[in-house]
């Protein structure tokens, strides 16, 4: 459907830009709430510091053993930094590009690829950003609410209006450099930056907890004391392969072997007899609609829970009526098959969507162990082996569904299961007192620029 936007020729030649993405009408709803207000261009507000070049670190230098990490776009998330896949860099590359070192309270802009997320550096970070990436600091406001503002939809909406770049899109400096930031009394903003702070720290005890439940594990199924062989070749006999019915070497890998021998002195089921199987559908892309109910892929299961994003698919509402059966109800669990493999997630909030067909929907069927535990030890070492070892594909990872259900479980004494999944229990509800937290100071933010305060 069309959109229309009309605007000045004195606009353009002010803000010399001539693409209509610039006037498009939510973006200059959005600005020019903001402008109603008193603003300050960022500029006046902080300093920002440019990424280095793209070829002034390779990913072929990553240092598994060092404690300097190596910011990538793609870690660059709304309010904070991923990190369950940090990568990191030798000290001498750091020492090298220590100009571009991060600092507590930096705030970071994502300039290449997903645009216009904003998080903040948090204590004690030691790491260099790369060229995806801008970051704001010195700021004479608290940097919290900034964050609170730019995650906002009237804060994005004022970076993304200034993207450049038909191929790959990108935000330049001197773009960021004009973005409005409302002015609000310092107590205000300190109220915003406090939600943010209070919900920040709700979400590290999510993942403290989370970590605990992770380590316990690990110690009662004698993990933390196996020490893994991987030498460089290894050899296997005629009737293994024709047992296991593979002839890929990676199947026969010494660590595998190891962790299955381990696996073997440890009470098990087979993931069949515990839950009941059914495989999501795929719909067709030329299924998608630009709203409507959400289409989950594999990229939306995360071990937190159904995550949305820009890049998300949406059905239509008659499709999803006919299709309901595949709608994931609370209690249900979430296990990835293709791709991004044996990512496993107890539904606990109502998915508005359907599974796609690379997601497995799991029913509990013995009360006697909790669906958090299954989870949790799917999303462990004891199982994630298991995984690795029994899927292929060279371009698209995929796991069988009759591998799916011989998938050997651990299982331990009841009370130390429910200790387990007690642990989750306590993760999940941080996380979401912090994501509640975070809404309100977005709302927050945006019911001042709005005057409803």
């Amino acid at each position: 459907m069309a959109v229309w936007s009309q605007t000045k020729v004195s606009e353009i030649s002010k803000s010399k830009r001539i693409d209509s993405e610039y006037f498009h009408p939510s973006y200059l709803e959005a600005e020019n709430a903001v402008l109603k207000r008193s603003v300050k261009p960022l500029k006046h507000i902080g300093k920002f510091l440019i990424g280095p070049f793209g070829s002034a670190f390779h990913v072929s230098n990553y240092d598994l053993n060092s404690t300097y990490r190596y910011i990538r776009g793609k870690d660059v998330k709304p309010f904070q930094l991923l990190d369950d896949d940090s990568v990191y860099m030798p000290h001498r590359d750091f020492e090298r590009l220590n100009r571009y070192s991060v600092k507590e309270n930096d705030l970071l802009i994502s300039v290449v690829g997903t645009l216009g997320n904003v998080a903040i550096v948090p204590e004690g970070l030691q790491g260099v950003f790369s060229c995806k990436s801008t970051v704001f600091r010195n700021s004479c406001i608290d940097p919290y609410f900034l964050l609170a503002y730019f995650n906002s939809s009237y804060g994005k909406s004022c970076l993304l209006r200034r993207q450049r770049g038909a191929i790959q899109a990108g935000l330049n400096k001197d773009d960021l450099e004009v973005v409005p930031v409302p002015i609000f009394d310092s107590g205000v903003c300190s109220d915003v930056g406090d939600k943010v702070r209070m919900a920040l720290d709700k979400n590290s005890l999510s993942k403290s907890l989370y970590s605990e439940a992770q380590k316990l594990l690990e110690k009662e199924l004698g993990l933390d004391e196996l020490v893994l062989e991987k030498p460089k070749c290894y050899e296997t006999s005629f009737s293994e392969v024709v047992g296991g019915g593979r002839i890929d070497s990676d199947y026969f890998q010494v660590h595998f072997k190891q962790q299955a021998n381990h696996l073997n002195m440890i009470q098990s089921k087979p993931l069949r007899e515990l839950v009941c199987f059914q495989k999501g559908i795929e719909v067709g892309s030329p299924a998608y609609t630009e709203s409507g109910k959400l289409f989950v892929r594999v990229s939306n299961v995360k071990k937190t829970g159904v995550v949305t994003g820009n890049s998300d698919k949406y059905i239509s509402e008659t499709l999803f009526n006919c299709l309901e059966s595949y709608q994931p109800k609370i209690g249900d669990i979430l296990l990835t098959k293709d791709g991004t493999v044996g990512v496993c997630y107890v539904v606990d909030e109502p998915v508005d969507g359907i599974i796609s067909g690379g997601i497995m929907k799991l029913s509990n069927k013995d009360e006697l162990i909790p669906s958090e535990y299954l989870a949790l030890v799917i999303n462990s070492p004891i199982c994630q082996f298991q995984i690795d070892r029994d899927c292929s594909g060279a371009l698209i990872v995929h796991w069988k569904p009759k591998d799916i259900a011989a998938l050997k479980i651990p299982i331990l004494k009841e009370d130390k299961m429910a200790e387990l999944s007690d642990l989750v229990n306590q993760s999940k509800i941080a996380k979401k007192e912090s994501d509640q937290l975070l809404d309100r100071a977005k709302r927050m933010v945006e019911e001042l620029i709005e005057g409803a305060v």
